[in-house]
């Protein structure tokens, strides 16, 4: 009886242990798509704020004959998304340095 009482223990921790590493598991992944959405996002923004401002004439020449840059629109557009698309991607690089810091120097 004592051999089943123990084996059952066994089972049960060994159960708990696997399911742990599951949901570990899941997180890291879903930690680490999230962040790759996150520089993706980043990159399209600054390709956008570098497409508008290299194609700024044409863009501004269309906004100006229908009166819709009356408050300087177009260069806050081009300001905004430069500064969010560096704002994403610096975000990840100090997580990752941050979390590289921590494991260098564990010890």
């Amino acid at each position: 009886m004592k051999y089943f009482q123990d084996n059952s223990q066994f089972i049960a921790n060994t159960t708990l242990a696997d399911s742990v590493q599951t949901i570990h598991a899941r997180k890291q992944l879903t930690n680490l798509v999230l962040s790759i959405a996150q520089v993706i996002v980043g990159v399209a923004l600054l390709v956008l704020s570098t497409h508008l401002a290299v194609e700024s004439e044409i863009y501004l020449n269309a906004l100006n004959q229908s009166g819709l840059n009356q408050y300087h629109v177009f260069g806050l557009l081009v300001c905004t998304s430069f500064f969010a698309g560096i704002l994403l991607i610096a975000q990840q690089v100090f997580h990752h340095s941050a979390n590289g810091f921590d494991e260098i120097f564990h010890y």
